[in-house]
């Protein structure tokens, strides 16, 4: 399978790129289910990357957004700590942007293969940043069958086969990219964002990333 990395150039109505954060908001259009801001890295953020890299355990937790905007579990004004400074303001940014009462966040290693096939969640939004390794891989609407996204007992490698109707249009977000997309709980939504995480078991890779999802269950 062919992947590209994604370039301004290669969009189509179904998702926005762009290099500011305004970008982030074009997410409530109904035609977008995937919207990214482009963006490095920030610097000075290599000692801690390479700690939690190192880590076993993982965050997480569910938070009111009060707590979020407050500074809880991440500050986006710590001084002390860059990355829990950009943490806490992209957590921060996706409350705002979402009005959602309560976010569960996940930040952490992963050294395994999560969700192989191309599927879509079963959320409103969710926010996905990968700081270290490959980014998180897509689909624009106009390379996927939907008809094939339905759970079926075959393999992942067969079951993408299907659902990706064309290799060259499977596109993967790069480190520091701030990845939104849409769930099939977001009111009206027809066609959520079809994505998936990127294999690394066998290449030995370790991604560090924070992953937020709006919590609306009771």
């Amino acid at each position: 399978m062919i992947l590209h990395a994604v370039t301004s150039s290669r969009q189509d109505s179904s998702f926005r790129l762009g290099g500011a954060p305004d970008v982030l908001a074009s997410i409530h259009e109904p035609s977008v289910n995937v919207a990214i801001w482009a963006r490095p890295v920030p610097p000075g953020l290599g000692p801690e990357m390479a700690a939690w890299a190192s880590k076993k355990d993982a965050f997480e937790g569910v938070f009111d957004a009060a707590e979020i905007k407050a500074g809880r579990p991440f500050d986006p004004d710590d001084d002390t700590s860059p990355l829990r400074s950009d943490l806490g303001r992209l957590l921060r940014r996706f409350a705002e942007l979402t009005g959602a009462r309560r976010i569960q966040v996940s930040f952490g290693a992963i050294r395994h293969d999560q969700c192989r096939k191309f599927h879509v969640d079963y959320v409103r939004l969710r926010m996905v940043t990968t700081y270290l390794g490959p980014g998180t891989e897509w689909l624009p609407d106009d390379g996927v069958r939907r008809e094939e996204l339905a759970p079926a007992p075959l393999a992942p490698a067969e079951a993408n086969r299907r659902i990706v109707r064309d290799p060259d249009k499977v596109r993967r977000a790069n480190a520091g990219d701030v990845v939104l997309l849409k769930g099939e709980r977001y009111p009206g939504a027809e066609r959520a964002a079809v994505h998936r995480s990127p294999p690394i078991q066998e290449l030995g890779v370790t991604r560090v990333v924070l992953v937020a999802t709006t919590y609306d269950k009771r």
